[in-house]
Parts: C-alpha cells; sequence; structure tokens
C-alpha cells in the first residue's frame, strides 16, 4: 500500500489507494468510516487530516483520500496512519501506517 508523493499546497490530483496487508492481501472496507492521522517523521507532530475519504470499491480494499489543506500544508516525510472503523462486525476499527512524502512546491 505505497502512497504516491504530494505537492505542498496541492490538493489535487486525489490518491487512490489499494489498503492491502504486509502479504499484499486486500482489506475489505465494506460498512468502514476511513480517517487518518499524519505524524511529521522529523517533528513528531501529529494532526488529524481534514482531507475526505471516500471508499470507491469496497470488496477490494480501494479508496480516495481528497487532501485537505492541513494535509498538504508543509513540505517533508510523514507516516499516515489510516483508520477503517466499522459498527462492530467484523472488528470495531483496524489501521495500517504508511510512509508519504509532501515535497515543496517549484
Amino acid at each position: 500500500m505505497a502512497l504516491a508523493a504530494a505537492i505542498v499546497g496541492a490538493k489535487r490530483p486525489s490518491q487512490t489507494i489499494t489498503w492491502t496487508d504486509d502479504e499484499g492481501n486486500v482489506f475489505d472496507l465494506t460498512g468502514a468510516t476511513i480517517t487518518a492521522r499524519i505524524r511529521n517523521r522529523s517533528s513528531y507532530v501529529t494532526v488529524a487530516s481534514d482531507g475526505t475519504f471516500t471508499i470507491t470499491n469496497a470488496a477490494a480494499g480501494v479508496f480516495r483520500w481528497d487532501y485537505g489543506a492541513v494535509d498538504v500544508t508543509t513540505a517533508g516525510l510523514y507516516e499516515v496512519q489510516f483508520t477503517a472503523t466499522f459498527g462492530s462486525n467484523p472488528t470495531p476499527a483496524k489501521s495500517v501506517t504508511e510512509l508519504w512524502e509532501v515535497k515543496e512546491s517549484i
């Protein structure tokens, strides 16, 4: 589940992500709501993403991340922790963390 780099201030294009485990198996997102927290790897400051997460193919684990302004404010290396929350089945929530880079605009 590799993340594409973003550019400071650029809220487009959206990023399409397929949620997979370490072995490449997709995670079924049926009935899930996705949120994210973003941690700067230098300062360790963590913020909640203000982007929008839309599940586009739940059974295949595919969702779209439309960046919010907070998400792409500062260039740097980040860890993004996505959390899928379910009502109660099959699990109340599941999280995965991925590396992400926001690059300076030129």
